[in-house]
């Protein structure tokens, strides 16, 4: 009747990888009894799963339900003439099938024409089996046609496993960070190796334990951020000894151990493979129970062939943050440096900042002491007061400046115009050029384009420069600033030009070394610290000295950053 199935007993032949072959399931397509018991009876005699559909309609819905159970029939003796829809449209259909068109087919027929077979075979069929046909030969068939599909199958699950590998290296290659890089690959291990369940350990270098930092079973993710020691159940086993174990009856291995290695599934089979880095356990990979059969070596050379990638992967994620927490400690140190600096540049202007605001201190006090004589005329007293209020206002802009000059830097990039930092710079240097009896020539260019600075930060650096230039002057001279555009109109540029002592090449080539210095009382700070800001800039700064002819300095910055 429809659906008649003989089951029989697996021949017990391996694969070269040791995994025990299943007994083949084939499907009789046909609608003539005696047929049917006759090639039941030689098909027992090779240990098959025999199945019997009667009709082709009925074949096609016989195979797909198999094939959703992942039981899929390997081998399809089809009748051509049979009730429904003949062999041809059944051949045609399973092979226009995504799901089924890799499943073998010999057609048998009465029918011996060279048109009949050639029909059959163009449409896809794998052999073809004239009735009457001797037993000998019909196993003889089947068999070599098992031994092309399993051929067949083998390198198309290589290519598929080659293929999925590829995918879970570039998976796990493509990102830096650790959880992405894990996350994918215990998801690409599942769809792999079709396994129930599966974990993925690391070594916690503070502690040496074993922390579950991603899993997937039925119970989803209960496992994980658990602890263990080195060498407790398979997993801990294997990070102790780095070497892989492969364990298809649990029960009878002497390292596991229900507690640890319970993923809330009956555990019956568990490969585990370490993940090694420079002759350095990191960590395991543990995947439990195959669905489909049991572990083989060829699952385990697949494993350790992921697991090479990702203990690679994970190295680099551990390196990348703390490269990560490192470029982020760097950066605050050197905005402590640079605030440290604008604190020194403060310091050297002292006396000079202390002496602007004295002055109109001096000049709001006279005022107010003027304003209260009280023989004094209102329209005076008036005038007095206005005085005041004027250098108030003189003293709030002064302190307003140093005020946005020492704030610690925000940081932002946004465009400004280079002139504006300039006449800032001379403004809070403008008692200091005095006392020094400086004598200071701008040529600014009023159709330059705003640049993309951090404009406190190069402040800084035109500041640091100025101050320079009036202590290279110690007996007065003069300083030309001037401000341009480069010729190909990719760079703003501001010259600083002075008549002090100049320098020496040996100066000139430590000029921005940090810590390098000719002056008692100095860091050697300054200078270096300008140099790598305008570096991060994607500016340059230029020096050029003689002794006793001065000095020009020319900062160079990019109109747009990728100008560079």
């Amino acid at each position: 009747m429809a659906g008649d199935r003989l089951i029989l007993e697996p021949n017990g032949a391996e694969m070269s990888d040791g995994q025990k072959l299943a007994a083949p399931r084939i499907l009789i397509v046909e609608d003539d009894p005696e047929m049917v018991e006759l090639m039941q009876n030689v098909l027992s005699l090779a240990r098959c799963e025999v199945h019997v559909a009667r009709a082709g309609g009925e074949a096609l819905e016989l195979l797909h339900r198999h094939a959703a159970a992942r039981q899929e029939i390997d081998l399809v003796l089809l009748d051509i003439m049979v009730p429904g829809m003949d062999g041809y449209e059944v051949v045609a259909r399973v092979k226009a099938d995504p799901v089924l068109h890799n499943t073998a087919i010999i057609m048998t027929t009465a029918l011996d024409s060279v048109s009949n077979k050639t029909l059959g075979l163009g449409l896809g069929a794998d052999d073809y089996l004239t009735k009457p046909f001797d037993p000998q030969e019909l196993l003889a068939r089947i068999d070599a046609v098992m031994r092309i599909r399993r051929s067949e199958q083998a390198v198309r699950r290589r290519n598929e496993e080659l293929s999925a590998l590829i995918e879970i290296n570039r998976m796990v290659t493509s990102s830096l960070e650790l959880d992405k890089v894990l996350e994918a690959t215990i998801q690409g291990i599942r769809e792999i190796l079709h396994v129930e369940a599966g974990s993925l350990v690391l070594v916690d270098e503070e502690t040496g334990n074993l922390v579950f930092r991603n899993t997937f079973s039925p119970a989803q993710g209960w496992v994980t951020g658990r602890t263990i020691r080195p060498g407790q159940g398979i997993i801990g086993h294997v990070v102790q000894s780095g070497e892989s174990r492969l364990v298809n009856n649990v029960e009878r291995d002497p390292y596991f151990m229900a507690e640890v290695d319970d993923t809330g599934i009956v555990s019956r089979a568990i490969l585990c493979v370490p993940l090694r880095i420079r002759d350095r356990t990191i960590g395991a990979i543990e995947v439990i129970n195959k669905l489909d059969g049991e572990f083989t070596r060829q699952d385990q050379e697949l494993l350790e062939a992921m697991a090479a990638s990702v203990a690679v992967a994970v190295d680099n994620a551990n390196l990348y943050r703390e490269l990560a927490d490192f470029a982020e400690e760097l950066e605050r140190s050197q905005a402590q440096l640079v605030q440290a600096e604008k604190m020194a540049a403060i310091g050297r202007l002292a006396a000079s900042i202390a002496h602007e605001i004295n002055n109109p201190l001096q000049a709001i006090h006279n005022s107010l002491h003027l304003s209260m004589h009280e023989r004094l005329e209102e329209g005076r007293r008036r005038q007095y007061l206005a005085m005041a209020q004027a250098e108030v206002q003189r003293l709030i802009e002064i302190v307003q400046r140093m005020l946005d000059f020492y704030r610690p830097s925000r940081g932002g990039v946004e465009p400004a115009n280079i002139n504006g930092v300039a006449e800032n710079v001379l403004a809070l240097a403008q008692k200091r050029l005095q006392h020094g009896n400086v004598r200071v020539h701008t040529a600014f260019d009023p159709a330059l384009p705003p640049v993309p600075m951090v404009p406190d930060q190069i402040t800084q650096v035109f500041l640091n420069i100025v101050i320079n230039a009036i202590e290279a002057m110690p007996s007065g001279g003069d300083l030309w600033l001037e401000t341009s555009l480069s010729e190909d109109g990719k760079w703003v540029l501001a010259s600083f030009r002075d008549t002090g002592q100049g320098m020496s090449s040996e100066q000139l080539a430590n000029l921005f070394e940090p810590f390098y210095t000719t002056k008692a009382d100095g860091t050697g700070l300054g200078l270096a610290i300008s140099y790598g800001i305008i570096e991060r800039h994607g500016g340059e700064i230029e020096v050029s000295s003689q002794l006793n002819e001065g000095t020009t300095f020319v900062v160079r910055l990019p109109v747009n950053r990728a100008s560079k």
